[in-house]
């Protein structure tokens, strides 16, 4: 049996409601979608609520999956517009998470966000300072925000990310490029109060 049978009877045995199937789904993909929604949420118990609501949705949904899509795609899409519609109704984001030290929960760093060689900016991404890329992350605008997470810190594919979102490559190529920017900027910004602050103590 090839891989896509193997998906198509799986699918299959979701539409039937099978419990199994859906006990598979829940071990497979509840980490990442838990993941996705605390990095965007960058709040525990909104990224739990995503996280039962993502699949209440898919149990609820899940006979109306018309296959014209992967089944992860159909699944991400579902979390991400979810954890956007937490965004757009709060005003603000409560009981910030400011102990990132697990390694699941602190954020990915692309390499093309830094520097060629090692500058003091390498500083600003030690256990103690994680907190400025989080907050830089955070504040992005939420169109700007999600697609950097689904690409530089999820690292999925651009026709993936345009199906899941419903952009054309161009639009996930132009966002994805002014949150690198905003996020670079906001970045830099920190590191040179910091050396004003430091050089100002030294005078």
């Amino acid at each position: 049996m090839n891989h896509q049978t193997d998906d198509a009877d799986f699918i299959r045995r979701l539409k039937n409601k099978d419990k199994q199937a859906f006990h598979e789904l829940v071990e497979k993909y509840q980490t990442r979608i838990y993941n996705l929604a605390l990095k965007m949420l960058i709040n525990r118990e909104d990224a739990e609520d995503i996280l039962q609501e993502t699949f209440i949705k898919i149990f609820d949904k899940i006979g109306a999956f018309r296959e014209e899509s992967e089944l992860s795609t159909w699944i991400y899409r579902i979390a991400t517009n979810a954890a956007l519609m937490k965004l757009r109704e709060r005003q603000r984001i409560n009981n910030r998470l400011t102990d990132i030290e697990d390694a699941n929960l602190a954020p990915v760093v692309p390499s093309r966000l830094l520097p060629d060689g090692k500058t003091p900016f390498d500083e600003l991404l030690n256990k103690e300072s994680r907190h400025v890329l989080e907050e830089a992350i955070e504040s992005l605008p939420d169109i700007y925000r999600v697609v950097f997470i689904l690409k530089d810190v999820e690292q999925l594919e651009t026709p993936k990310i345009a199906e899941i979102l419903n952009l054309s490559h161009e639009a996930i190529y132009s966002r994805l490029k002014r949150a690198r920017i905003q996020l670079r900027n906001a970045i830099l910004q920190v590191y040179n109060d910091q050396r004003k602050e430091s050089n100002h103590a030294m005078s």
